[in-house]
């Protein structure tokens, strides 16, 4: 009697454990990925903003020969769903270092005082830091889950229902600016 009881209490709280741990590992995942939803709306808002940006450049003649093309291939690497997270942000990464050269120039440039593009510019720059914010709180999340699928009460859960752990966003942008793959 006294061995069936103690048994049942030992599967009970294996059961609650088991499912504390299922609950914390989802709780990581959601919270990962509602910020990376966060970040592809970003990056969305990012591409509409830079067409804009460029077409208006564009129209006043001070956009340089062949900018438009590799900033489209740059954006398409930036939205292709195929591509790793850190894949796309490094083409972001290399799409934000050219906006900021195109941003140089229209400031040094003084026939350049259209106020919808100072306009569209501002709304570009308040997106790609949003984007920066969003990006460490994309991180913070991945840290956390990290954490949690080595933990001993969830390391278990998470190695049975086959949770892997992710990569930080700067480590896989690192990663890829110093493979040099430039686009």
């Amino acid at each position: 009697m006294g061995f069936s009881i103690i048994l049942g209490i030992l599967i009970v709280i294996t059961l609650l454990a088991w499912i504390m741990g299922y609950y914390v590992l989802l709780k990581f995942v959601t919270r990962m990925e509602t910020s990376w939803q966060r970040i592809t709306h970003l990056l969305a808002h990012v591409e509409r903003s830079t067409n804009d940006f460029l077409m208006m450049l564009d129209q006043m003649g001070k956009l340089p020969a062949g900018t438009t093309e590799s900033m489209e291939k740059v954006m398409e690497e930036m939205q292709d769903p195929s591509n790793e997270r850190g894949e796309q942000l490094h083409s972001f990464a290399i799409l934000n270092e050219r906006l900021e050269d195109l941003f140089e120039q229209v400031e040094e440039d003084p026939d350049v005082k259209d106020p919808e593009l100072t306009e569209t510019s501002q709304d570009l720059k308040t997106t790609l830091t949003l984007l920066e914010t969003a990006s460490q709180s994309y991180n913070h999340a991945v840290t956390k889950y990290n954490k949690s699928i080595t933990a001993i009460p969830t390391k278990y859960v998470a190695s049975i229902h086959q949770f892997k752990p992710q990569n930080v966003l700067d480590e896989t942008v690192k990663r890829l600016s110093s493979s040099d793959t430039a686009i």
